[in-house]
């Protein structure tokens, strides 16, 4: 799709046309100040004038000064605002991406001169799509949605350009407090899992049989409960045990309704869970705004892994409408306690953690043993790897 600047609601083309037409008006204004400062002060210097000389000398001085002053201004926020508008989509919102919130938030977005519109796809599938059409210049999904497009027939291939999560950020949860979880708990118990072949329900099914969980439990997890429609299901009474991505799972403990048993991810361990990810021909002709991008995000993960639970939820607050500042802190904290990275410690995608997720889509059916796509198929290294270095100097 088409990326354009814009300065206040003016567009502008990426050559700052007008920026630079404005550019030439204040210094024409300055020129013609200094002359007329110049000529004002060699009259009065020549007819030696009265006192009355000093102080109108003073004042063109000041007048001279405050022109210079707005022509810096002018310029500043011209500059500032000359931002590249670029589109996103984002599979759901959840605290799970931190880190691109706190991008976002902290400026570092801003400061690498991209102006990013959020668009939720409230789905991998849906933002897939978005991508493939030209109705979003990138997106955040699970590695499954590149790897079903790279499997598929679309000519333009899609490249994986920046990790964002470490492994699963979804929770396991019971209907009834459980002081001693164990998985043969599930067996022949109800459980609200995702859509089919969604990296979510994938990760559940692994870490149940992970832990031998009898398969005709797993094969009757239930999958058809729309994405915006499980926390009414669940709260109508469906389900013994259910997955909750955050906020979520903070929410339906706040009425009581649900129980943290387990973390999907610690079970499952490094699998590279979101990312980012464009098709080929738009990296080739927009390969500066993906490092941008890149850039922030590594940026963010450096920040998050040092700054405090209190800082990072007031950073990712305003994200999250009807969510306070404590709420997030809770969920914050969650993912720092669980004895497992949930987010990336860098926008690099991990080799092994790629191919455990795909060994995870194998072992959930949805992907051919022999349609495994290579490392180098599917992920470009050279943002990251460019993004990292640039870290390292600041």
């Amino acid at each position: 799709m088409g990326v354009h600047a814009h300065s206040m609601g003016v567009s502008f083309d990426s050559r700052g046309t007008r920026g630079g037409i404005a550019g030439l008006r204040v210094c024409s204004a300055i020129s013609v100040a200094v002359l007329e400062l110049g000529t004002s002060v060699a009259t009065l210097s020549v007819r030696r004038v009265h006192r009355g000389t000093a102080l109108m000398i003073k004042t063109a001085m000041k007048l001279a000064a405050g022109i210079a002053l707005l022509a810096n201004v002018t310029f500043t926020t011209a500059q500032a605002a000359e931002l590249i508008k670029v589109k996103m989509a984002e599979v759901v919102r959840s605290q799970f991406y931190v880190p691109m919130y706190v991008a976002l938030a902290k400026g570092f977005v801003k400061d690498e001169g991209l102006d990013v519109e959020l668009v939720t796809a409230n789905g991998g599938d849906r933002a897939g799509a978005l991508v493939l059409s030209g109705q979003a210049d990138f997106a955040l999904a699970g590695p499954e949605v590149p790897i079903y497009i790279y499997n598929g027939e679309s000519l333009d291939k899609p490249m994986i350009f920046c990790a964002l999560t470490a492994t699963d950020g979804l929770f396991l949860a019971s209907r009834k407090k459980i002081d001693n979880f164990d998985w043969s708990m599930l067996n022949g118990k109800k459980i609200i899992g995702w859509r089919p072949g969604s990296t979510p329900e994938l990760y559940l099914e692994y870490a149940m049989k992970l832990h031998k969980v009898d398969p005709a439990t797993i094969k009757g997890v239930v999958t058809n409960i729309g994405q915006t429609a499980r926390d009414g299901a669940w709260m109508a009474g469906q389900g013994d045990f259910a997955i909750f991505n955050e906020p979520n799972l903070t929410k339906m403990e706040a009425s009581g309704t649900a129980h943290l048993v387990a973390s999907i991810g610690k079970q499952v361990g490094r699998a590279d869970y979101t990312l980012f990810f464009a098709k080929k021909s738009w990296l080739a002709a927009h390969g500066d705004i993906a490092q941008k991008w890149t850039n922030a995000i590594a940026r963010a993960q450096a920040w998050v892994q040092t700054a405090s639970v209190k800082d990072v939820a007031e950073t990712v607050t305003p994200f999250f409408p009807g969510m306070t500042v404590d709420d997030n802190m809770i969920v914050v904290n969650r993912y720092r306690t669980q004895g497992v990275a949930i987010w990336a410690a860098n926008p690099l995608v991990d080799k092994d953690g790629l191919m455990k997720a795909q060994e995870i889509m194998v072992s959930g059916g949805t992907l051919p043993a022999d349609k495994v796509a290579p490392y180098e198929k599917l992920v470009d290294t050279s943002f990251a790897e460019k993004a990292q270095k640039k870290l390292a100097t600041q």
